[in-house]
């Protein structure tokens, strides 16, 4: 069953749509089928991954309204990263769903069938705590705060985590709070170290380590209807959502076993393919870390980033779907 992961807060601005986007995006090129769903009518991350959402034909409206099937409406980007689109026609629709049969459940009734076919479905949420938060977090079964160091983002974690009790109380009893990640970070700002702290102090356990600083790549990007591994994978920005969604996924059952299967792969090949999967490896490496590398080789998110990369390539030669298909079939 595929992890169900809204990121959500009701505040905007604070890179909700960007970090899915580029969660997604990092997920599917690692070999993960993923599927991205826009619960925020405004049609953000359907933009983002270069549609013109208000041209579409259909929409997760037409899902909801069950006037279409799920094949209909999917977006297929590649094989690995599909797009359930939105737009401003659901914002307007809002008060008829709202009179459908437990209309809570909506999307979850919509992706119960498919939950298996995806290792990930992500799903952007609108920034506010209405109807489509909710029916995004009933379906989920976890979440991840999206914050920036700003007051009023700050202010809108206690609100949204009392709604989290109460859907997980009334409505979905195994959602599960994942973690918070800071975005838009400038630690040069003494605002944005106060911020730091305060999550520190008050999210000791679920806090990400990785934090996404500005970037002006990650708006070019968007504006491309790119994620940033397609605009500029060697950009800060790349690099730092690279560190965030390998720290999201760590835990995660089918990441530990992929892990294990590249690491198997490579042990497989003799001395002179090793050192040219490291050298290939190398060269993909952005400039800010083979400058680490020299400086601080023992550096464990340098040694993780080499490692990353030498996945990618160990992936190219040997993908890890194509092999889980294989065995399946025996």
């Amino acid at each position: 069953m595929g992890q169900i992961v809204s990121f959500i807060l009701q505040k905007g601005g604070c890179g909700k749509t960007t970090t899915t986007v580029n969660t997604s995006g990092y997920l599917a090129m690692q070999g993960f089928k993923v599927l991205c769903v826009d619960m925020d009518p405004q049609g953000n991350l359907t933009q983002h991954f270069g549609y013109d959402a208000e041209s579409l034909p259909m929409t997760i409206l037409e899902l909801f309204r069950k006037t279409t099937s799920f094949n209909q409406v999917v977006l297929e980007r590649d094989n690995t990263l599909h797009v359930l689109p939105n737009n401003l026609k659901t914002e307007a629709a809002q008060s008829e769903l709202q009179k459908l049969a437990s209309p809570e459940y909506l999307l979850r009734d919509i992706l119960s069938p498919f939950v298996n076919q995806y290792d990930y479905i992500l799903i952007d949420c609108p920034p506010t705590l209405g109807f489509f938060s909710i029916v995004a977090l009933v379906a989920s079964t976890e979440f991840v705060l999206v914050v920036s160091p700003e007051f009023l983002p700050m202010k809108a974690i206690k609100p949204l985590y009392e709604t989290f009790r109460k859907v997980k109380l009334k409505l979905n009893h195994t959602l599960q709070f994942n973690g918070l990640v800071m975005t838009m970070c400038d630690f040069r700002t003494r605002h944005s170290q106060e911020i730091l702290t305060i999550l520190q102090q008050n999210f000791p356990q679920k806090l990400y380590k990785a934090y996404i600083r500005n970037n002006v790549s990650l708006k070019e990007a968007s504006s491309f209807g790119q994620t940033i591994f397609e605009h500029k994978p060697q950009s800060m920005g790349a690099f730092d959502y690279q560190n965030f969604v390998e720290e999201f996924m760590r835990d995660h059952h089918k990441v530990i076993e992929k892990r294990r299967y590249y690491q198997n792969k490579y042990e497989s090949l003799n001395q002179r393919e090793k050192e040219q999967v490291m050298m290939y490896a190398k060269r993909k490496l952005s400039n800010f870390i083979i400058d680490s590398m020299e400086k601080f080789p023992d550096k464990i998110v340098v040694q993780e980033a080499l490692l990353i990369e030498r996945n990618k390539v160990i992936e190219e030669l040997f993908p890890y779907r194509k092999a889980i298909v294989a065995e399946q079939n025996l």
